[in-house]
């Protein structure tokens, strides 16, 4: 078998090195390599074995590799002869064997690592070991390189254990053990076959659990944690699959020395491994800050709310036991990109934990220091204020969904992004058919997507944006859409946004548009508006008189506000609207019954709008009759589309970013 004698050699090498393994090295009596050793053969070795371990009073280490042997449902037979598919009886028994081993009398535990194909079948029966000489007085750890089902490949169990116990595997403690931490490693290692283990703990008393070897990643010098380390080992066996650099220094010494002799296929491979010096460097510094500034201040639930606000993927930030400090620099690290020099992911990390810290607008010292160093000063505080931004007055996350049609009636995707404050974490696209049933769903998944952040947080999701283009837009309130059953403004506050700005409408360009938002926003920020102004039936007798009044009045001059439709041409005239107002206002119907009333209602109460309006047909909903003086009622006869500052600068970061999918977005991109 290719690599076999290799892979034993390598293993026997780090369980016997007193740093490592810490296993007692017999010479030849611990190491049996051949391809006739016979069945006998074996058992006498492992007998003696056991012998001497009982003597010592430590644990027995057992590695069996080559060659499986067996059947569904039928133990696992070790190819001693040499020879595949002999009887039986010319091989060894691997469960009677462990059993054996189990019940020899004074044997403390054994520790069994078995790499052959079928090695699933090594698991001894359970009786075997609780009712054997020894009664169950034992520990047992047994690793397997496969299902009793499955073939095994070119040593993978035996090369990659011996690969991570040379490493270490940091935050693992001292020791490693056949545990979470050791499974969870191999199988990032492992492709094609599936290792496993089997665990038995009938000590009598009280002591050491079993452990495999010393954890050298507790004792190495600048040690690396796991998420590093995999970045390293990724890069350096593009190298070199032989090549084992564990440390920052052992990877600066490789790169001296080779500096001069990458070349031809070998040098994109050598530039990668010199950016991952460069990210353990940052992710360093990174650290050594972040312990120092943030780390007395920080827990679980903040270090992960301040991993969410940092762009990082939530299969990432949910991860059971928490994420540590290290754990999280590390993967913005070596996963957030680093384009052009541009940490950005890492930046925005610690924005995240100065925003989770409490230190509002103001950076630390320390964190000064650090992000000119890095060069990302101006990164860092903007995503900061983006982050204590309250649009609504309040830290609350906010999802904004905009319906994207087919130049037609027809809606095809609803592109979701989360915000919190002004800060966008993530966006996902939910396509969407012809039927209505099928924008149901879309909204649903959307409003779905966003519950887990939202539940990392703390906090409820009560804002909803939904942007619309024009034809969907007077077709269909978007708090009318049902989700789970639901209005959509039933339980949320929902402002209506037209997507001009984000799809412009012909012989227009996205900076047109955004030109045209800075301008309607002239009026709003006028702090003495106190309406706006409501277009008389004869301005609207047709597109071309509307155009002609609105030629006199600048782009964002005058909020325009409308209690009757025109008889024709709605969809034309709202267009024509909607390009020159940043808050349209309309009504539900073809028009309003008591018009005096909703103009002074909408007046009263236009500093508190959009919301208010939300708010007055939530209670028209839910049966709640007016209160004596309060005129908040007439707000639901009226809709509106808002323009104000915080959709703007949530279209100027859309018309930066690329067109593309989400999922065809870098994660450095969607942070």
């Amino acid at each position: 078998m290719d690599g076999l004698e290799d892979a034993a050699r390598a293993l026997h090498a780090v369980l016997v090195d007193p740093k490592l393994g810490g296993c007692v090295d017999r010479g030849a009596d611990s190491l049996l390599i051949g391809t006739s050793l016979g069945k006998s053969q074996v058992h006498e070795a492992v007998e003696q074995a056991a012998q001497v371990a009982q003597r010592d009073g430590g644990p027995l280490v057992l590695a069996l590799l080559g060659h499986g042997e067996g059947a569904e449902g039928a133990p696992l037979y070790f190819v001693t002869s040499g020879r595949k598919n002999a009887p039986p009886l010319s091989n060894v028994n691997v469960p009677s064997l462990l059993g054996d081993a189990l019940n020899h009398p004074g044997l403390t535990g054994v520790i069994a690592i078995v790499d052959t194909c079928l090695s699933g079948g090594a698991v001894p029966a359970t009786p075997v070991i609780t009712s054997g000489r020894q009664e169950g007085n034992v520990r047992f750890s047994l690793l397997f390189a496969a299902t009793a089902k499955e073939e095994a490949f070119d040593m993978r169990l035996s090369t990659e254990l011996t690969r991570l116990i040379e490493e270490g595997l940091p935050g693992a403690g001292k020791v490693l053990k056949v545990d979470d931490d050791l499974m969870e490693q191999l199988r990032e290692r492992i492709h094609g076959q599936q290792p496993g283990r089997s665990l038995f703990d009938g000590g009598p008393y009280f002591g050491d659990a079993l452990w495999l070897a010393r954890n050298r990643a507790a004792f190495l010098n600048r040690a690396l944690g796991s998420i590093a380390s995999k970045a390293v080992r990724d890069a350096v066996r593009r190298i070199d699959a032989n090549l084992r650099l564990s440390t920052e220094d052992q990877l600066a010494a490789w790169l001296k020395e080779n500096e001069q002799t990458a070349c031809g296929g070998s040098w994109a491979a050598v530039h990668r491994l010199r950016e991952v010096q460069a990210e353990l460097e940052v992710g360093r510094k990174t650290l050594n800050v972040a312990n120092k500034v943030f780390g007395p201040g920080l827990t679980e639930d903040s270090l992960r709310l301040a991993s969410m606000l940092a762009g990082l993927p939530l299969h990432f930030v949910q991860h059971e036991p928490p994420r540590t400090l290290r754990d999280v620099v590390e993967y913005a690290a070596h996963h957030g990109g680093t384009a052009a020099g541009q940490h950005r992911a890492l930046a925005h990390l610690v924005a995240a934990m100065t925003h989770v810290t409490g230190h509002g607008d103001q950076l630390p010292e320390d964190v000064v220091i650090w992000a000119q160093d890095l060069e990302l000063t101006a990164t860092v505080n903007s995503r900061l204020r983006e982050l204590n931004h309250q649009p609504h007055g309040e830290w609350a996350p906010r999802l904004v969904l905009v319906l994207a049609d087919d130049g037609g009636e027809r809606v095809v995707r609803v592109d979701a992004w989360l915000l919190f404050g002004q800060a966008v974490l993530g966006n996902q696209r939910f396509p969407c058919g012809p039927r209505n049933e099928d924008l149901k769903s879309a909204l649903t998944e959307a409003v779905a997507w966003v519950a887990p952040w939202a539940n990392i947080a703390g906090k409820r999701l009560r804002y909803i944006d939904v942007a619309v283009p024009t034809l969907a837009l007077l077709d269909c309130p978007p708090e009318e859409h049902v989700v789970r059953r639901q209005k959509l403004g039933v339980n949320y506050t929902v402002t209506t946004r037209w997507s001009g700005l984000l799809t412009p409408p012909p012989g227009a360009t996205v900076d047109d548009m955004l030109q045209v938002g800075e301008q309607l926003l002239v009026s709003l920020d006028d702090s003495n508006c106190s309406g706006p102004k409501w277009l008389r039936v004869e301005q609207l007798g047709s597109v071309e008189q509307l155009q002609e009044y609105l030629s006199n009045h600048g782009f964002g001059q005058q909020v325009w506000a409308l209690t009757s439709l025109p008889e024709t041409d709605w969809d034309f005239v709202a267009q024509e609207l909607l390009e020159h107002t940043p808050a349209l206002v309309w009504p539900r119907q073809k028009d309003v019954s008591d018009k005096q009333v909703t103009k002074a209602s909408v007046g009263k109460h236009w500093q508190a709008l959009p919301q208010q309006i939300a708010h007055a047909y939530r209670q028209q909903l839910s049966g709640v009759g007016q209160s004596r003086d309060d005129d908040l009622g007439p707000l639901a006869a009226v809709r509106v589309a808002w323009h104000d500052n915080d959709w703007q600068v949530f279209c100027r970061r859309r018309a930066r970013a690329a067109v593309r999918a989400p999922d065809e977005m870098t994660s450095k991109e969607r942070a």
